[in-house]
């Protein structure tokens, strides 16, 4: 059982690694200049209307690679304390089975 904890907690590593890789969203999107309405003409406010849209999309594609990573992680992070678990209950197992036999040891020396 502790070579299949140590391959779990190995392979959960390993998909860590590479999905911190993947979450890479890049830097943030910088907010764009409007142009002040009291001053600009229709072409100004047009191409603040553009950038406003073409950043909110930008935006919003960046937030969602965000909040994707941070579930990922969190997928990762159960992941991993499952194992450690594993690995423990593992442990617990063996020291069981080693008091039994280590019994079963004193008690045919007594006899």
């Amino acid at each position: 059982m502790n070579y299949l904890a140590s391959l779990v907690i190995c392979l959960t590593l390993c998909l860590v690694g590479a999905s911190l890789t993947k979450a890479d969203c890049g830097p943030r999107p910088i907010t764009p200049a409007l142009p002040d309405g009291s001053a600009a003409g229709p072409e100004e406010m047009k191409q603040g209307l553009d950038l406003t849209s073409s950043f909110s999309e930008t935006i919003q594609a960046h937030a969602d690679c965000l909040i994707a990573a941070a579930q990922a992680a969190e997928d990762q992070r159960n992941a991993l304390i499952d194992a450690a678990q594993m690995a423990i209950d593992d442990r617990n197992t063996l020291v069981e089975n080693w008091n039994t036999e280590a019994q079963k040891f004193k008690a045919r020396l007594s006899d």
